[in-house]
């Protein structure tokens, strides 16, 4: 496998179909995942506060996530809704409970953000596809959001690429992949941004092949 982010498992079309059933509930879980991947990112530079170039391109990460959470909120109250309380995410807790300690955790926390943000990717493009189809208020958002998260997507996997000879990136890559794909597959369905396939639908499988 080489190192690019790609996901192991597909998301089925009738998740974002069954998610937009809820689109309040389903705002208010994204601007949480907004919120968290601000945090997320102030979190890690805190980490290596003398590593300059990864201070900077991580504040700036974190202050465009919060930007995009007073985007999701603002369509969240015009639509009648407000933030609910905040909810535990088990698809980023699972992956992040998996994390090395020690000097390997730095990258396996810029794989593991690469690919949450990779999977919001592809999320965000299904619910703008089905939403149009539905001339849902969802659509203009969800398209505009997307290719912000492959941008992120790209900076988590250049600032690991920074850090480890390619090969080595490659495995650990593989590796998490695969987590990420058995993960999310088996998560129960909820109209959440992250939230496993509805019980009815026939998950596909990627490219990359189904998790092992």
């Amino acid at each position: 496998m080489s190192a690019a982010l790609e996901l192991a498992w597909t998301t089925p079309c009738q998740w974002a179909a069954e998610a937009l059933r809820e689109p309040l509930a389903l705002l208010s879980d994204h601007a949480y995942c907004e919120l968290g991947a601000a945090a997320a990112a102030q979190g890690l530079l805190a980490r290596r506060p003398g590593d300059s170039r990864l201070v900077e391109r991580l504040a700036a990460h974190a202050s465009e996530e919060l930007r995009h959470f007073r985007q999701v909120h603002r369509l969240l109250v015009e639509l009648g809704g407000a933030l609910g309380y905040a909810r535990r995410n088990p698809y980023a807790e699972g992956l992040l409970a998996l994390v090395q300690r020690g000097p390997a955790g730095l990258l396996d926390r810029l794989l593991v953000f690469g690919l949450i943000e990779r999977r919001s990717l592809e999320r965000f493009q299904l619910l703008a596809e089905v939403a149009a189809e539905r001339g849902s208020p969802l659509s203009a958002l969800y398209a505009e959001l997307a290719p912000s998260e492959e941008g992120h997507a790209a900076l988590f996997l250049e600032l690991a690429r920074e850090r480890v000879p390619a090969g080595e990136l490659a495995e650990r890559l593989q590796l998490w992949t695969e987590r990420e794909a058995r993960l999310v597959a088996g998560l129960p369905f909820a109209p959440c941004i992250h939230s496993g396939p509805p019980l009815r639908s026939a998950p596909r499988t990627a490219e990359a092949g189904p998790p092992a």
